[in-house]
């Protein structure tokens, strides 16, 4: 998963802080869980312990998305063409342009952008692709070609 705007910024956040508070109620001594099931008490620690690793680490990610300073140019890697998706969102993101600046320069509805990045692009065509990569002003910058036989 990832942080796609700043609303899911905002609410990763607080489920952050809300998972802290369980947590904190878990570790009470007194906390029946902790008495009479210490296996499930561990289990739900764990998990809790787990979600906010996993969304802290959606929050550094999209923090060092959005405040890079605005001359530094970003470099993506790209590995395979199954990363482009991935990287046309984080590129959007670092551009600072809103999902809903997006979808009028592309001339669609907030809803299908958001939709798509939800998605991961997977059921827009090739040419979609391409003008969300050019409004963005992706540039690749080496080219490799494979032919599988």
């Amino acid at each position: 998963m990832m942080i796609l705007n700043e609303i899911e910024y905002q609410n990763t956040k607080n489920r952050i802080e809300g998972f802290k508070r369980t947590l904190i109620n878990l570790d009470n001594p007194d906390h029946p869980l902790k008495q009479n099931n210490l296996v499930l008490w561990q289990l739900n620690k764990d998990a809790l312990m787990s979600m906010i690793d996993d969304f802290t680490s959606q929050i550094e990610e999209y923090e060092q998305l959005i405040n890079h300073p605005e001359n530094h140019q970003i470099s993506f890697e790209i590995d395979s063409i199954e990363n482009l998706p991935l990287v046309l969102i984080k590129a959007r993101i670092a551009s600072q342009i809103s999902q809903k600046e997006l979808a009028l320069k592309l001339g669609i509805s907030e809803t299908l952008l958001k939709k798509y990045e939800d998605r991961q692009y997977e059921s827009a065509n090739l040419s979609q692709l391409l003008e969300v990569s050019r409004i963005l002003g992706i540039a690749l910058k080496q080219k490799t070609i494979v032919v599988v036989s």
